[in-house]
């Protein structure tokens, strides 16, 4: 299966050094995703054991008719790191696929509906805890309610698997040297690169949760 993957240029150093590449916990921001991130693993485990790793690489799959989004204006001027985007080839039977879209109801904490009906049940339902859902994956609140919930939750999350919309990511444990097809250094400041939740020209951002449910019935 073809990837693309946007690094920094410290992560292809080692790449290139080591001749392997497994995610570096240092740069992660455990506090904001480690419940999202922590599930993702036992998810990965089914697939393949660990060997060393502690936590997938994410990668692009797949972005409407091409592998990764497509660079996008900069228009607030936001300095990314110089990133590398490395394009590799990884036995399908090692990767892991999901849904962009609906992977953004996992990081506010809410269901991933089957039906628009069954979303709009769960809001109305859920409409006082909503932001106390959001903090408890981010672990900014630790609410007896929330944490009474959640199980039932996280048992909809593995909806995202189905892969309803048109842009779907990909976990691996690690990319070999071997497996890397291209490499392209990414250093123009114009642009943003490997993103699909840029500021818009109004300040905006795109509401992906709002996106999914148009593949809903």
């Amino acid at each position: 299966m073809k990837l693309i993957t946007f690094q920094t240029k410290e992560a292809l150093s080692v790449l290139q050094k080591t001749g392997i590449l497994m995610t570096d916990t240092s740069y992660m921001d455990m506090k904001k995703s480690a419940i999202p991130y922590n599930w993702i693993v036992q998810e990965m485990k089914k697939i393949r054991p660990q060997n060393g790793e502690k936590y997938p690489i994410w990668a692009w799959a797949k972005c409407g008719a091409f592998t990764a989004p497509r660079k996008r204006k900069n228009y607030f001027g936001t300095q990314q790191k110089k990133l590398v985007k490395i394009t590799f080839e990884k036995p399908d039977n090692e990767v892991l696929l999901s849904d962009y879209m609906a992977y953004s109801f996992i990081l506010s904490g809410h269901i991933i509906p089957k039906t628009k009906a069954e979303y709009r049940k769960f809001l109305q339902k859920m409409s006082d805890l909503l932001p106390a859902l959001k903090g408890f994956v981010r672990q900014d609140e630790n609410g007896k309610t929330v944490a009474r919930l959640y199980p039932k939750i996280e048992k909809t999350w593995s909806r995202m698997f189905h892969l309803k919309s048109n842009v779907w990511q990909a976990c691996v444990w690690n990319i070999k040297k071997s497996e890397v097809i291209k490499i392209e250094v990414l250093n123009d400041p114009k642009y943003l690169f490997g993103s699909m939740n840029p500021k818009r020209k109004d300040g905006t951002r795109p509401n992906w949760k709002k996106a999914y449910l148009k593949f809903l019935k």
